[in-house]
């Protein structure tokens, strides 16, 4: 903590720590309104806030800091700035943040959306001034936000100056007394002199510190009655103690006796280690380097070589032990030479050549051992391999259990997976064999310089032929799994097939199913028959085409199963339940074929009828009105003309109430059953267009009008014979047969 380095920004009273607590027992760290409109730098506001943050207690820091922001007269974007600050300089030691509401209702919306947007990682209340005190008490909040708490904001910035500077200058007095009285500085304790005098001070700034920490001087400026002043006087009291400590201790001598005694002669010295040095050297070139030489093989397995690693272990913990004695004589001999022996050329040609020879023999020690433990590494590898290619050949051996398309894929998936980790393994055990050689084959030098030959002859010879055995069995196992991977791809195609032809018979049965619902309607107009018979066509394609796709996925998956000798009853019966499927689809096009030919049929002859009714009308009605009929007139022949085509019309009609009974009671059982599936479907039949079957009744009844019509004109007229009246009455007779006929048709 350095107050001096925040005292400019803590002057700027960008936030402020008063020392009140919320009701949680939460440190309150308070952002005032700003006096000036400009923002404050971010860095300034991240700095301040970890300075503040460091003055409450742990205990109280564990509860985490609640931050109170004064919005009420800055900008949003002065609030954003804080609580990113907050966020950064405290991150998860906040438990709660209070943002006083601004004055402006845009403000208030402004400062909202920025909550949701920014997604902070603490708790955000945006609270109105005088609800404050529902998270703090009104005793523990300043005058500025509606509280009674005392705080004056320099007068706390001085205290906490004094404060800090006490801390500093009484921690260096009591760290230069202890290294005095323990002799690792020089000079006096603290019976007299200027150390006397700065004992003095401090204590006495000390003593006036503490009291304006317990009762200020401007009475009503500060609260010290707070857990943050309180824990500054126990701390200022702690150290005045401690002075007081070493101010009443009894003093000690001002400079340390020497602390060490005299080495023994520099003579008794020489001998010593020039003995030592002959020792250790004759060590190395004689014994250690038999024992070393020795240990040339590498051994033919794992557990071979793990027990030649354990010798080398050995033969490494005595080598440490020639190091370390190494080093104590290099340091008796750097000692002697420092201290001026009158013998230090022939010391420092000694130390030279100990350190020459022990750092090769150290070098040939751990090469020999890393040699021994490429040879567990080479063998483990082998032993990985030949186990990773067991269980694979062992998994190729065994017939395939796969009865799905995922499983095939799973077993594939597997079977590949497993040959990347013996290739993976393939290749280690390649580049480390590979290393090893090459390691066997560096020639080395003794601790003297020399040349020295190992024989690894046969560990080369034996290295040589694992490798050659490893891609042997490699290649083996490529070509077994190359079968397997085949039959496996076949399997996965074959299914993959069935599933296909599954999913056709499935869109041939749901084409089927739409032709069955959607194409129950003839139309009512030409254009919308034309329209309806384009999109059967369109269907009969669609369908066509799929099932061409598949007929050769059954022969496809034919092929496959007499290929793989699996059965082939489930592909009979596929292509069984393709051509049922498809001969449904076909047997319901036929009908709505002929349907459609007799709805045609149906409204072109009605078109005709229609006209031929209108035109007779038309005659018939002409000839009456121009003038009276007598038998004898040209008019009476011509209506005995018109006679005979009004009786082949009515006879037409006939034929056209017929049809019209059948397709009405086509179109009303297609009807009915759209209306069954739509209700069991779920959905509701469209009740607002008007139906084909109301068309047909609306059409017939307009030719059954025309016909009245021309019967009407028939029957009315002025009848002067009894040529007529017989005629009359053969109508009469006929339109009565009609009736009849038409009630048994019905």
């Amino acid at each position: 903590m350095d107050v001096q380095k925040q005292k400019a920004k803590l002057l700027k009273n960008i936030a402020f720590l008063p020392g009140s607590r919320d009701r949680a027992g939460s440190p309150v760290i308070i952002f005032p309104s700003p006096s000036e409109p400009t923002d404050q730098p971010y860095e300034d506001i991240v700095s301040l806030i970890g300075y503040l943050s460091q003055i409450p207690d742990e205990k109280s820091k564990k509860i985490g800091f609640t931050i109170v922001v004064d919005g009420r007269k800055g900008s949003t974007r002065a609030v954003r700035n804080v609580l990113r600050a907050c966020q950064h300089a405290l991150y998860r030691q906040i438990r709660l943040v209070l943002v006083v509401k601004p004055e402006q209702f845009f403000d208030q919306q402004r400062i909202n959306i920025d909550l949701m947007l920014e997604a902070y990682e603490f708790k955000t209340v945006v609270i109105a001034l005088h609800k404050l005190s529902k998270y703090i008490n009104i005793n523990q909040l300043p005058e500025s936000l509606g509280g009674t708490y005392s705080y004056n904001h320099a007068s706390w910035i001085d205290l906490r100056e004094r404060y800090e500077a006490f801390l500093l200058k009484a921690s260096q007095v009591l760290r230069s007394m202890k290294r005095r009285s323990l002799g690792i500085e020089p000079g006096a304790v603290i019976e007299n002199g200027p150390a006397k005098q700065q004992f003095d001070e401090i204590s006495k700034t000390g003593a006036l510190l503490l009291d304006d920490l317990s009762s200020p001087s401007d009475a009503g400026s500060l609260n010290t009655s707070s857990e943050d002043f309180q824990v500054a006087a126990q701390r200022v009291e702690t150290l005045l103690k401690q002075i007081k400590d070493f101010q009443e201790a009894p003093a000690i001598e001002a400079n340390m006796a020497e602390s060490h005694a005299k080495y023994e002669t520099d003579l008794k010295t020489y001998e010593q280690f020039i003995a030592g040095v002959h020792d250790l050297i004759d060590w190395i070139l004689g014994a250690g380097e038999k024992w070393l030489l020795t240990l040339h093989e590498i051994g033919e397995s794992k557990d071979e070589a793990k027990q030649l690693c354990k010798e080398h272990e050995q033969l490494d913990s005595k080598s440490q032990e020639v190091l370390l004695q190494a080093k104590e004589l290099n340091d008796l001999g750097k000692k002697m030479t420092a201290n001026g022996h009158h013998q230090s050329i022939s010391i420092e040609r000694n130390r030279d050549q100990l350190h020459n020879i022990v750092r090769a023999f150290i070098t040939r020690v751990k090469r020999q051992k890393e040699i021994v433990q490429q040879s567990i590494q080479f063998h483990h590898l082998l032993a990985e391999f030949s186990k990773k290619t067991d269980s694979l050949l062992e998994s190729l051996c065994t017939e395939v259990k796969a009865n799905s398309a995922a499983s095939t894929e799973k077993a594939l998936n597997a079977l590949t997976t497993h040959a990347e980790e013996i290739d993976k393994t393939m290749d280690n055990v390649r580049q480390t064999g590979s290393h090893f050689l090459e390691q066997l084959k560096i020639t080395e030098q003794n601790s003297v310089g020399k040349e020295v030959t190992r024989d690894y002859t046969a560990g080369v010879v034996h290295v040589r032929q694992q490798l050659e055995d490893v891609e042997e069995r490699r290649r083996r196992c490529n070509e077994l799994l190359d079968v397997r991977r085949l039959k496996l791809q076949q399997m996965l195609q074959l299914f993959t097939c069935e599933q296909d032809g599954e999913q056709a018979v499935q869109w041939i049965e749901e084409l089927h199913e739409t032709l069955l619902s959607d194409y129950n309607d003839l139309g009512t107009t030409a254009e919308d028959r034309k329209q309806l018979r384009e999109d059967q066509l369109k269907l009969e394609e669609t369908a066509r085409s799929t099932y061409e796709y598949g007929k050769q996925l059954c022969q496809v998956s034919l092929v496959l199963r007499r290929s793989l000798r699996m059965e082939v009853g489930p592909q009979m019966a596929m292509s069984q339940k393709l051509e049922a499927a498809w001969g449904r689809l076909c047997r319901s096009l036929s009908q709505y074929e002929a349907k459609t030919n007799i709805t045609d049929a149906f409204h072109s002859t009605i078109r005709e009828v229609s006209d031929r009714l209108e035109d007779l009308c038309i005659k018939v009605g002409g000839n009456r009105n121009d003038s009276p009929i007598s038998p004898l007139s040209p008019l009476s022949s011509s209506l005995s003309e018109y006679n005979s085509d009004r009786r082949k019309l009515g006879g037409d009609v006939r034929e056209l109430k017929h049809m019209a009974n059948i397709l009405i009671d086509q179109l009303e059982n297609n009807e009915d059953a759209r209306t069954n599936r739509s209700a069991g479907s779920g959905g509701s039949p469209n009740g607002v267009a008007k139906s084909p079957s109301q068309d047909i009744r609306e059409q017939l009844a307009k030719v059954e009008e025309k016909q009245r019509k021309l019967e009407g004109l028939w029957l009315n007229g002025p009848v002067s014979s009894s040529k007529s009246t017989n005629r009359d009455d053969g109508v009469t007779l006929h339109l009565s047969d009609v009736k009849i006929r038409l009630e048994q048709e019905k």
